[in-house]
């Protein structure tokens, strides 16, 4: 599978039904994985999405609707104290997904995730304190109720439940009866609640949790949250449609019909008639009776809302995938982005010196930056995804996307033309030897090469059908283009002909880097790394400490490069590929694109926009000068001192939900 293939398969899998389950097991498998420092103190900073670009899995607000907490992967805790249009990362003692939050009140606030954690806040999120569970389950779900919150329930992997009657302090396991996954968890009061799971789990209580009868009004399909009306009264949904009701304290459910086969992810009442729920489409539903009617509104961008509150009939908010948090306060008909920045996969990234650089990625997205850290939206006049840059200079690029698409600069990426590429596959990489002659490649073993500088494309023969993923020249003659299937081709005749390389390797390569003319790097499939040591004519097989898939590379130094991949991997070496370390991360979010110039100049992209830069030098690397960027040779380009670009045309209406604006309060 291609890179452009999985990544178009991940997509579609964040899409199915089973969103939610497998995203908080996923992420709390993989948080593991990293055990040596907390992921806040890593030496990364968020440029895009902001606050964060982390899944966020649970939020919620005090009665003030002020103060209020979100929480999701890879550690995240964010805390507002305005009502969600300013956050602020919290540092968190676990590096593991934390998927359910339960404010108290201003101060105090209760969070559950990944190896059992609790965590307890007392003043606003400024400190957190671990609590001991004794368990190792992950825990989805938290709950209080009573007397200054003081009784309630935590529950999470193989049926785990876990009651506390002291505010979150300590915490003692209860018998489910169950090894099912529990997903949400509600507390009406000391005595009862009542618990959602997979496979159609409905359980409730009555009696603090000593015994948990069990009910499965929606069959086996998976129940996502619940929530009492009042203490005879539970609605609970699921995937599937499954919208149910209970008017004896969960005694019995009732189905409720609401015409629709949508998968229910998130559940929150105001009151005893007015409430809201997601589905997996990107719709809110709302109901004024109750539960008994339903009606679907849509979200611009349809995201995935993966929980949902509501503090009283009209105040609301939700969070969901790439870190995104919304609010509305008109009950839920309309609602504003109260995070920042697009959404879009970050395909690929290019840098002319430590402020000026570009990127490129999904559904058309372009942006450039002139300080290194705010990235500019740019008009690219296409919808099709875009895969590849290249700068020969501060001022000429190009870049390359779906169905043949070319687009070209001559303004540092201002504005954008199109090229005539006279294909139709996709383009997944794209190099230029000198301001004329280039490359690009892409499905189907396609290679195309244009001597007017971009303008006007000619398909050359490339002698294989497998998908052609990066390409890199070494001067104006000799280039290499990897592939699928181990496929590496090379050329010296400025890419008119190439020849197949032997490499007895079946994994996927997805990108190549070289340092100068002779050493260099490639990357892929199943933590592949090779090393070649003249120009890519042989390659050495490197010893992997990963065995996810890498997506990009960059070499500098003939004994040293920066690699990153799926799962938010990024490996680092110094002694030209003999050992490989891996540098801590504070996303799990798959990187598609790297740039590293020395020192903390590294910067990596991929998926649902993430731009992270480091902010301290890689610890095991030392770099006492920026390298040098390959090629070695591109002749006829003049060095000329780049000024500050603004985009000539504007993006008026990036189709992504309307920013907020705090409500202006009276005198």
């Amino acid at each position: 599978m291609n890179k452009v293939e999985i990544k178009k398969y991940l997509s579609l899998s964040v899409s199915c039904c089973r969103f939610f389950l497998k995203t908080l097991c996923i992420l709390c498998v993989l948080c593991g994985l990293i055990p040596a420092q907390r992921r806040n103190d890593l030496g990364w900073v968020w440029q895009n999405p902001l606050p964060q670009g982390n899944a966020l899995f649970s939020i919620q607000f005090a009665e003030n609707k002020e103060n209020g907490f979100a929480v999701g992967a890879d550690g995240t805790i964010l805390a507002t104290n305005d009502g969600g249009f300013n956050w602020k990362a919290q540092t968190s003692p676990v590096d593991g997904a934390l998927s359910g939050v339960f404010v108290k009140d201003e101060k105090n606030a209760v969070v559950a995730g990944a190896r059992g954690t609790v965590l307890l806040t007392d003043n606003e999120g400024k400190s957190w304190r671990k609590i001991e569970t004794g368990v190792k389950d992950h825990l989805y779900a938290v709950a209080l109720a009573g007397k200054d919150s003081q009784f309630g329930w935590a529950v999470g992997t193989y049926g785990r439940i876990l009651k506390t009657s002291d505010g979150g302090e300590t915490w003692k396991s209860q018998k489910s009866k169950t090894s099912e996954q529990l997903l949400k968890v509600a507390a009406f009061n000391a005595q009862r609640g009542v618990v959602t799971g997979a496979n159609g789990t409905i359980l409730t209580t009555g009696d603090g949790g000593k015994t948990w009868k069990s009910d499965k009004p929606c069959e086996n399909s998976a129940m996502s949250g619940a929530t009492f009306l009042s203490a005879r009264k539970i609605v609970a949904v699921g995937y599937g449609g499954c919208v149910a009701r209970s008017e004896d304290g969960g005694e019995t459910f009732q189905k409720v019909n609401v015409f629709s086969r949508a998968d229910f992810l998130a559940l929150s009442f105001a009151d005893e008639k007015n409430g809201s729920m997601t589905d997996a489409g990107g719709s809110v539903w709302l109901t004024g009776d109750g539960g008994y009617t339903w009606l679907p509104f849509n979200v611009r961008t349809n995201p995935k809302l993966i929980s949902l509150f509501f503090a009283d009939r009209y105040t609301g908010w939700a969070v969901g995938e790439s870190g995104l948090i919304i609010r509305t306060d008109d009950g839920g008909y309309s609602w504003q982005r109260l995070s920042e920045g697009g959404r879009e996969d970050v395909n690929d990234m290019a840098f002319y010196n430590d402020e000026i650089g570009w990127s490129c990625g999904t559904r058309g997205r372009i942006w450039l930056t002139n300080d290194g850290s705010d990235w500019l939206p740019v008009y690219s006049d296409t919808a099709e995804n875009l895969n590849a840059l290249n700068f020969v200079s501060s001022e000429r690029g190009w870049i390359v996307g779906d169905k043949g698409t070319i687009l070209r600069t001559n303004n540092g990426g201002a504005s954008w033309g199109k090229g005539i590429s006279n294909v139709t596959e996709d383009l997944l990489g794209v190099y230029f030897a000198s301001e004329k002659i280039g490359v690009a490649v892409g499905a189907n073993g396609m290679i195309i090469r244009s001597n007017s500088g971009g303008a006007y494309w000619e398909r050359i023969e490339s002698g294989t059908r497998t998908w052609l993923e990066d390409v890199k020249f070494l001067d104006d003659k000799r280039g290499v283009v990897v592939g699928d299937k181990g496929t590496i081709l090379t050329t010296d005749d400025s890419g008119l002909t190439w020849k197949k390389i032997k490499t007895n390797l079946r994994e996927n390569l997805y990108a190549l880097s070289f340092s100068d003319d002779k050493y260099g790097f490639a990357v892929g499939a199943g933590g592949t790394i090779l090393r070649t040591e003249d120009g890519g004519e042989t390659w050495l097989d490197q010893e992997s400490p990963v065995k996810m898939n890498l997506y990009a590379v960059t070499g500098y130094r003939r004994s040293e490069a920066v690699i990153a991949g799926e799962l938010g991997t990024v490996l680092r070496t110094g002694d030209g590929g003999r050992t490989w370390e891996i540098q801590p991360n504070i996303t799990s979010n798959s990187l598609q694109a790297i740039v590293f110039r020395g020192g903390a100049e590294l910067w990596v992209g991929g998926r649902g926009g993430t731009m992270l830069k480091r902010s301290e030098t890689l610890s095991t690397i030392k770099v006492s000068s920026p390298p040098k960027a390959p090629p070695v040779l591109r002749p006829g380009i003049k060095s000329v001192k780049p000024k500050p670009r603004v985009p000539l045309l504007s993006v008026p209406d990036d189709g992504d939900i309307q920013i907020a604006a705090p409500p202006k309060k009276g005198n």
